[in-house]
Parts: C-alpha cells; sequence; structure tokens
C-alpha cells in the first residue's frame, strides 16, 4: 500500500505527540522535604513509559522538588523521535509517613529555532 506524503505527515505528527499533553500523577518517598531531581527523572520516565508504552529518551529537571503541595517544577522531555516537550511536575499531596504524591503535566512539542545557513 502506497501512502501519500500528506498521510505520513499526519501519521507521523500522532507519533511524535504520543506525550502531549498528557497528564499521571506519582508516589515517592521524600528526604529533606524535597523529591532528589535524579529520582523525580527516574520516576517520571518510568510512570510515562508504563503509561504510555514508549520510555522518553531523556527527562531533564533543573533542581530537587520542594515536598510541599502546589510545589511546581519544569523539566525538559525528549522523546525517542528528539522532540523536545515542557512537562510540568505538580506536588499534589504529602502524607506523614515521607511520600509526596506529584502529577506530570507534558505540553505540546516545543519549536526549536533554527540557525540560519
Amino acid at each position: 500500500m502506497i501512502q501519500s506524503p500528506r498521510r505520513a505527515l499526519v501519521l507521523a505528527a500522532v507519533l511524535a505527540s504520543a506525550f502531549a499533553l498528557s497528564a499521571c500523577e506519582k508516589e515517592v518517598s521524600i528526604g529533606d522535604n524535597t523529591i532528589d531531581r535524579d529520582e523525580l527523572e527516574l520516576e517520571s520516565s518510568r510512570t510515562l513509559t508504563k503509561q504510555y508504552g514508549e520510555k522518553p529518551a531523556s527527562i531533564d529537571c533543573p533542581d530537587d522538588l520542594k515536598a510541599e503541595v502546589d510545589a511546581t517544577e519544569t523539566c525538559e522531555l525528549v522523546d525517542q523521535s528528539g522532540n523536545h516537550y515542557d512537562m510540568k511536575v505538580t506536588v499534589t499531596s504529602v502524607d506523614d509517613d515521607g511520600n509526596a504524591k506529584f502529577n506530570i503535566k507534558v505540553g505540546g512539542i516545543k519549536q526549536m529555532g533554527s540557525v540560519p545557513e
């Protein structure tokens, strides 16, 4: 079956946006009233992989996240196709046993600037 170029582009856009506008929640243990940056990246990757069946190529968060309700941080997610997304992580609850739940929300593909030739 021969695909039209338009259909191929639409299919590529759908596949590339597998993470776009997704939201999910994860619980982690906290230490020093923060969620460690490395653990935040790892658990976000695991959660998104489980939910969507595709592991992100990378997730980069700038800092540890305060374990306080409504604390937020914007990380960068790169999918297997090389597309970049803003990934907003928000703490939704913290319990007395030292566990925090956070919500992950991935936005649309970021437009990367091009270098003039």
